[in-house]
């Protein structure tokens, strides 16, 4: 009876999910499968989001809804600044760079933006990172988030190493940025990053976190952690697995 009642309501586009079997704890941190009762669904009216995702998709292992929120606060930092830099460490295969650069393009934005990967995996792997050892994610290449890159917008440099200790130098001292996006999976990496940034983040300016909420990623939950009550940030758990960071001093 329970398979044949799982058959029908698959068949009819619904999940039976027993969530019981997904309510664990991983360094202290409790997880289970987030649901939500929000419908609102404004990227399926927004034509040229769907049209993005759907070329970026396959470069990607970030869902919809964080793309989609991406999408959104680079438009929201465009209205805020449109001078001011930006900057995603952690490309992998470009996906979430080019709903950035995309976005950027139909603004008929001219703000500087930088990709840094090290196209060789994760790096700076800890004792705080409970899945992460090094290496992983290495199958991606300069040239295929070049050819991805290349349609979506002019303004881009794609910087090749580790960020920042290899490759910082070739963005000017005095640059300000206007948004972030961090998606290196691991603490040291993430918390070298924003020291970098951090000064050269414009007042209402925003680090992304792409993997905050996520139990394979405690080392970037511990750090985003850490700059909870700071008086010169604001953070946000949005319930997608974001943790947004706003600079407001």
């Amino acid at each position: 009876m329970k398979k044949l009642l799982i058959k029908l309501f698959s068949k009819a586009g619904y999940q039976i999910i027993n969530k019981s079997k997904i309510n664990f704890s991983v360094s202290n941190f409790q997880y289970e499968l987030i649901t939500t009762y929000a419908n609102y669904a404004p990227w399926l009216q927004d034509a040229a989001f769907q049209n993005t995702y759907s070329r970026i998709k396959d470069n990607t292992l970030v869902d919809l809804y964080r793309c989609y929120e991406l999408w959104e606060l680079t438009g929201e930092i465009h209205a805020l600044n449109n001078s001011v830099s930006f900057l995603e460490v952690g490309v992998w295969k470009g996906g979430t760079a080019g709903i950035i650069s995309k976005r950027l393009a139909l603004l008929n934005s001219a703000a500087p933006f930088y990709l840094a990967d090290t196209f060789t995996g994760i790096v700076k792997a800890s004792e705080k990172d409970d899945f992460y050892n090094g290496g992983e994610h290495a199958d991606t290449t300069f040239e295929t988030v070049e050819t991805l890159m290349k349609d979506m917008y002019g303004n881009y440099k794609i910087l090749t190493g580790i960020f920042p200790n290899e490759t910082a130098h070739h963005i000017d001292h005095n640059e300000k940025f206007g948004l972030c996006h961090i998606d290196v999976d691991v603490y040291q990496s993430a918390k070298d990053i924003v020291d970098w940034i951090w000064d050269r983040l414009i007042i209402g300016g925003m680090i992304i976190f792409d993997d905050y909420g996520f139990h394979t990623t405690t080392g970037v939950t511990i750090y985003v952690n850490e700059m909870k009550n700071m008086s010169d940030r604001v953070v946000i758990y949005n319930l997608n697995g974001h943790a947004i960071i706003i600079k407001i001093k």
